[in-house]
């Protein structure tokens, strides 16, 4: 990290580190770095502050202890886009939002562990009295009132191809709208993002649902709302970085 940050080096912000991981990867044509725990934090320290991650590392065969500790950088898709006023309020009536999907304005454009949770719980229960306090006199609605759901297709969804367009999906934004975004990979992804939306959509359609159809559907038209605002955005902020 010297050679990234000469200043914070491994103190980082997380998207100048999760960066500075992936060029590495790229330069040395590996599919991951590694953490290296054992010659800087005692051995009964990492045990004490780190219990869970040791034991879910142990499960794969990984001492943190004694070995090195393979780690790929993560891509925060969703991180604060809508905006909302104190009381979780976006500019679209009576649609709150809460989490990490809102942008309240306190934790900024790289937002850092946790603190998601934190804005979930102030804003989950200003969100619910401001909710009462519009609505007094409304009541839940009647679940009998809800008809049913009407079947369209008669074909059970083959897994196999909701296995391979999920893979597909997930390696377009990886590989296209992962830590580093240009515009001729964003170009690439709308590309191929808005032919297999309507490839799943025909799929959608012909078939019974499930709950794996139902998320392949979600997941396309995600992709492509994220990769929209993603080449949209010519400014880089945070953890939404181009070249």
């Amino acid at each position: 990290m010297q050679n990234y940050d000469a200043e914070w080096k491994d103190l980082a912000p997380r998207d100048v580190v999760a960066r500075s991981i992936y060029h590495e990867m790229l330069t040395h044509g590996v599919t991951n770095m590694y953490l290296d725990l054992r010659s800087t934090i005692p051995e009964a320290r990492i045990r004490e502050h780190f219990p869970n991650i040791y034991q879910k590392c142990l499960a794969y065969g990984i001492d943190l202890t004694r070995d090195l500790v393979p780690v790929v950088p993560g891509a925060h898709y969703s991180c604060g886009g809508i905006w909302v006023d104190e009381w979780g309020l976006s500019t679209i009536d009576r649609l709150y939002a809460i989490g990490e999907v809102a942008c309240t304005g306190l934790h900024g454009a790289n937002r850092l562990a946790s603190t998601s949770l934190l804005e979930g719980l102030v804003w989950g229960k200003r969100t619910a009295q401001h909710i009462v306090q519009q609505h007094p006199d409304r009541s839940a609605p009647d679940p009998a009132l809800i008809p049913p759901w009407r079947y369209i297709g008669d074909e059970v969804p083959d897994p196999a191809l909701i296995g391979q367009d999920m893979s597909s999906i997930k390696n377009m934004m990886w590989n296209y709208v992962g830590l580093v975004r240009t515009t001729d990979r964003l170009n690439r992804a709308l590309r191929e993002l808005r032919n297999l939306e309507s490839e799943i959509e025909r799929f959608y359609r012909s078939s019974k649902l499930t709950d794996g159809l139902i998320g392949l559907r979600n997941a396309a038209r995600t992709a492509v709302i994220v990769t929209m605002a993603a080449w949209e955005n010519k400014q880089s902020m945070g953890c939404h970085y181009r070249e």
